[in-house]
């Protein structure tokens, strides 16, 4: 007993000695970084991973991760600067990321991308348990599905695995870790990993979204769709409650397509439609009503039931703007162009204006309705739309736009009275001259 209590005391004593040689490394790393050239940085980089692996308990274990970051950025890699900035924000929730360093590293990225990368930096609501957190930062990163992500994420897997070897969701790091292979064109090793998940973890949750990936994987890289198809119909089969049914309709119906299988296609539609409705999940069931309507337009040409079907996909999301002004947007244009309708295209373009009377798609929707309704000799009522186009914004385009519409008509109006006037006293004139010639 007494053995035990010496070693215990001693390694105790350890521990700080540990701890400083740690720092002094760390120190280290931080004076080299500014001067040090590629290869020193590549270097420095392979340094800092190692000293993580062995220091997160360290409380400079967050400085340690940043200054990752910083090298990897000085060495031009910005995907892996970016991915261990999200891993920052997931490893450590309570510090704060500094401003400078990730304005840097996401200017590199293309500006269309920049917004939903500093959107994932930023998490709320994180469970306690760092394993459960590191997760989600997995599930995060390959959503971005970044560009030369696979080696850096690979790292950070093995690392997760050698740090949490009981993790009672290792299943779940097991598919993600299927999804970094497919996002880095491997297909043929994401394939073993979604085999893996059901086969080495027979009680896992995750059998039903493993083989929805093969078929994914099978279907849109590997152009097996015979295989597709059967792994879909497996899913369908054996998991009928699981919730990958709605997205296996959604991934048959685009398969069907492709097929030019049109009548399966809107029918897996309209089941995704239903199944992601029943699941609360409103945009996936706006999707696929969007996709429904594009195959009834431009497969099969029946521009009717492609129109109930947008006015059924708006009536999904009547309070957000983008997508209820995009189903709209798509309807006008058929009964247009297709249906050659203009006073139901003037309907539609209406419905956007008093749904979002204010913003920049409103004011437009109101201004082309004014456009209809002048079209169609309206013209008090025209001017009238045109004037609630100013009032709404008056700082608008369209504002401009809609001014000189009034204008124009009244321009128009003047001249007309003008020629009317003129043509009356022509009248006027014309009966008078009998009377002269009388006498």
């Amino acid at each position: 007993m007494k053995r035990i209590i010496v070693i215990a005391v001693f390694l105790s004593c350890l521990a700080p000695l540990f701890a400083q040689s740690a720092e002094k490394e760390l120190e280290f790393y931080r004076d080299s970084i500014n001067t040090a050239d590629k290869k020193q940085l590549s270097a420095i980089e392979w340094d800092l991973n190692s000293w993580l692996e062995r220091n997160y308990s360290l409380p400079s274990a967050p400085e340690a991760m940043l200054y990752k970051a910083k090298v990897e950025y000085l060495n031009r890699q910005y995907t892996p600067a970016y991915l261990t900035l999200l891993k920052y924000t997931y490893e450590f929730p309570t510090k704060k990321l500094p401003k400078d360093l990730v304005n840097k590293i996401v200017a590199e990225f293309p500006n269309k991308q920049q917004i939903e990368l500093m959107q994932a930096l930023t998490t709320k609501n994180l469970p306690q348990a760092t394993e459960d957190r590191l997760n989600m930062f997995f599930t995060s990163a390959n959503k971005l599905g970044l560009k030369d992500s696979q080696e850096h994420l690979l790292k950070d897997y093995s690392m997760f695995f050698a740090r949490f070897p009981g993790y009672e969701n290792k299943d779940k790091i097991e598919l993600l870790l299927g999804d970094s292979y497919r996002n880095n064109g491997e297909y043929l090793a994401a394939l073993s990993k979604y085999d893996k998940v059901w086969k080495i973890y027979p009680s896992t949750k995750y059998k039903a979204a493993s083989l929805r990936m093969k078929g994914d994987i099978y279907a849109s890289e590997l152009k097996d769709y015979e295989k597709a198809k059967n792994y879909y119909s497996q899913v369908l089969k054996d998991f009928p409650n699981s919730v990958e049914i709605p997205t296996t309709h959604k991934h048959l119906a685009l398969l069907e397509a492709s097929e030019k299988n049109y009548d399966s296609a809107i029918e897996n539609a309209q089941n995704a439609y239903t199944g992601y409705l029943k699941d609360g999940q409103k945009l996936e069931a706006y999707n696929a009503l969007m996709f429904k309507a594009e195959v009834q337009e431009k497969n099969l040409k029946n521009y009717n039931s492609a129109v109930e079907t947008l006015k059924a996909a708006a009536e999904l999301m009547p309070a957000d703007e983008q997508y209820y002004v995009e189903a709209k947007q798509r309807e006008a244009q058929i009964q247009a162009k297709k249906l050659k309708d203009n006073y139901a295209e003037r309907d539609v373009w209406e419905e956007i204006a008093v749904h979002f009377p204010n913003t920049e798609n409103g004011v437009e929707a109101l201004y082309r309705s004014a456009e209809l309704t002048e079209k169609f000799g309206e013209i008090e009522k025209a001017k009238d739309k045109y004037n609630k186009v100013i009032l709404n914004r008056p700082q608008s385009k369209m504002a401009v736009k809609a001014q000189k519409s009034i204008n124009s008509l009244d321009k128009a109006v003047a001249k007309a009275k003008l020629k009317a006037e003129k043509k009356a006293k022509q009248v006027q004139t014309a009966a008078k001259l009998p009377e002269k010639s009388a006498q």
